[in-house]
């Protein structure tokens, strides 16, 4: 992708997108709502309204791409697999008819190469042979991520694919669309707001922000030690990444009140499938470690976990201090004006970035796109 800028009536809201994939890789898209990440990967898929104005290349394989590839070179995972699911079907008839619109089969074979797509995910045979409603959420999932890659797709892109899942759900589901891609050769672009996902699952990471890209490079880098002051204080805003010690450690806010947290190891979830998080309610009613200290409740009192109003813990502990804010809110699509969108925001902002939109620079093994990411102007 290079250059892509994708416009509307009232203002242009993806403003030049660039980025490449390899075979076999896993690129994150991440960012706040309205950053334009979802568009950027209906771009991909040639899936973008008609009212859209539409420039730059995306080429796959030193090809452009055509609505004609979708299915083919081209396979989308949409945040709701009942939404990919033909209700009237069984799972396997409808891999099977996928099969058939790329490859002159008949309907035994293509059969036959629907169930090994679904043994493949790990569904049954009786659950391939079910209808999507008899199925479990995860379980479609399961038969999506097989539809996406039964004809070997050069890209897969996933918008949010397991949005509509419970925590361990997500991760398995996460880890097979990986595995299966992997296996397949195809690249993966994942649409995601899950930062702690991202880390284990993506070997790069694209920040997004008011349509542009502010961070890219490898996800140990960007997430582990970020650069951007968006990143940073992207990070830091995380819940569980404030209440963790051992997750995004730093003291909250640096001398000139940018979020420091992220320069840390771990990002918040990096245990294995069903560890609780700081501040999750328990089935006795209170919290789990890390908790919320002295948060008050809707009656006046304490949070769980018996962490009393006056600033100490039950047991006397120090109460741990409250999550940095990224104060302010991101410009309205289309809306970004002169200099950098971030600039309204950010503590280092100086002249230089209320005029110039920065361009995207090597810094510390990765890309970032700001004038002065370490504040030394400010």
């Amino acid at each position: 992708m290079d250059g892509l800028r994708i416009g509307f009536a009232d203002g242009e809201v993806v403003r030049g997108v660039s980025f490449d994939l390899r075979a076999g890789e896993v690129l994150a898209l991440v960012g706040e709502s309205g950053a334009g990440k979802s568009l950027t990967a209906r771009a991909l898929l040639g899936m973008l309204p008609r009212r859209a104005e539409v420039a730059g290349r995306v080429l796959l394989r030193g090809r452009p791409v055509t609505p004609a590839d979708l299915g083919r070179r081209l396979a989308w995972i949409p945040q709701d697999a009942m939404s990919a699911l033909s209700p009237v079907h069984r799972v396997e008839d409808q891999l099977a008819f996928a099969v058939r619109a790329v490859a002159r089969v008949g309907r035994g074979d293509a059969l036959a190469v629907a169930r090994r797509a679904l043994a493949g995910v790990g569904l049954a045979p009786d659950a391939a042979a079910a209808f999507p409603h008899a199925l479990s959420g995860g379980m479609r999932q399961r038969a999506v991520i097989a539809m996406a890659l039964v004809n070997n797709p050069d890209l897969v892109v996933a918008d949010e694919p397991t949005t509509a899942l419970d925590p361990e759900r997500q991760e398995r589901v996460l880890a097979l669309l990986r595995e299966r891609c992997a296996v397949a050769g195809a690249a993966l672009l994942l649409v995601s707001h899950d930062l702690a996902a991202v880390r284990r699952h993506a070997d790069r990471v694209a920040v997004t922000y008011a349509g542009r890209i502010v961070e890219l490079g490898p996800a140990e880098l960007v997430l582990g030690r970020p650069v951007a002051p968006y990143t940073r204080g992207l990070l830091a805003s995380l819940p569980a990444a404030g209440l963790s010690a051992d997750a995004l450690p730093g003291d909250g806010l640096s001398a000139d009140g940018l979020p420091t947290a992220g320069r840390g190891e771990g990002l918040p979830g990096d245990g294995p499938p069903g560890d609780e998080l700081p501040g999750d309610r328990t089935s006795e009613g209170g919290t789990s470690g890390g908790g919320l200290p002295g948060d008050r409740t809707s009656e006046g009192g304490t949070s769980g976990g018996g962490l009393p109003w006056d600033g100490t813990s039950g047991g006397g502990l120090p109460r741990r201090p409250r999550l940095p804010v990224l104060a302010g809110a991101p410009p309205a699509p289309g809306a970004a004006g002169a200099g950098c969108a971030f600039a309204p925001r950010c503590p280092h902002a100086g002249d230089v970035c209320r005029r110039t939109e920065p361009a995207p620079r090597a810094v510390e093994g990765r890309s970032v796109a700001c004038h002065d990411p370490f504040g030394e102007a400010a």
